[in-house]
């Protein structure tokens, strides 16, 4: 997608703040569309599509901000920047669906370089979600983001999720960190050093489902969902005892 065709909601109530972050989401590139709060982006999202949503928490804070987060990550695939002065629950915003997390306020270059980064990641995003799937017998819930097997349920977070679909979608093969990435795989501003972090949590909730699938890990080479019925990839001694710790609660990622 050339960047004339970027379309990006922006959400700020301030008035300085919106001519400001209006005019560098403008010079990032593509069309900008501007709200003053929640209420409406949640209306402009339920008429058009967008390529990224960046939304200027207030200053005094906004005690609603999971819920916000929650809604607008219900009404679009969009990327979600939040431009916010509360450093202390920025890995909060994270884990409730935002993509990005800049403090506000904000250096315009900064954001300039954030904002073209993410759309241009909108541009190759990963797979598109499937609201249900059964896949081996484990049945895929993207609305829920929950995995059922054998009668037992498990939820997971946007990242979580979204590691989880990037791996089954490249099954039985070693990606590594920046294909992870590269996929679409978001965390916010620091991801080839979280990816390990959530490597971690997301094999803890998957062993104990004993899945027909092993989330193997192996220096040099990354990160490998195996199927039990796919040979086991040369190499990959080191991966298969990681497992075997993991379903003891030792792992690391």
């Amino acid at each position: 997608m050339g960047s004339d065709h970027w379309r990006t909601l922006l959400i700020e109530a301030d008035e300085a703040y919106l001519a400001v972050t209006g005019a560098c989401l403008r010079l990032a590139g593509g069309e900008v569309e501007e709200v003053s709060g929640p209420q409406f982006a949640l209306a402009a999202l339920e008429s058009s599509s967008f390529d990224l949503v960046v939304w200027g928490v207030p200053s005094k804070g906004a005690p609603n901000r999971l819920e916000v987060i929650s809604e607008i990550r219900l009404r679009t695939q969009a990327l979600l920047l939040l431009l916010d002065g509360s450093v202390e629950i920025a890995q909060l915003d994270l884990e409730a669906g935002a993509d990005h997390w800049l403090p506000k306020p904000f250096a315009p270059g900064a954001l300039v370089a954030s904002a073209r980064a993410a759309l241009r990641r909108s541009g190759a995003s990963v797979l598109p979600p499937a609201l249900r799937q059964e896949i081996r017998g484990m049945l895929l819930d993207g609305g829920r983001r929950t995995l059922t097997f054998g009668g037992r349920r498990v939820a997971f977070t946007r990242q979580e999720w979204q590691l989880l679909s990037i791996l089954i979608s490249h099954a039985n093969r070693f990606l590594s960190a920046r294909e992870i990435i590269a996929a679409g795989w978001r965390a916010g501003d620091h991801e080839g050093e979280q990816l390990r972090t959530y490597v971690h949590r997301l094999r803890a909730k998957l062993a104990p489902l004993n899945l027909p699938c092993r989330l193997l890990s192996e220096h040099g080479q990354g990160y490998l969902l195996l199927f039990d019925d796919h040979p086991q990839p040369a190499g990959s001694i080191a991966a298969v005892d990681e497992t075997i710790e993991a379903k003891h609660g030792s792992a690391t990622a």
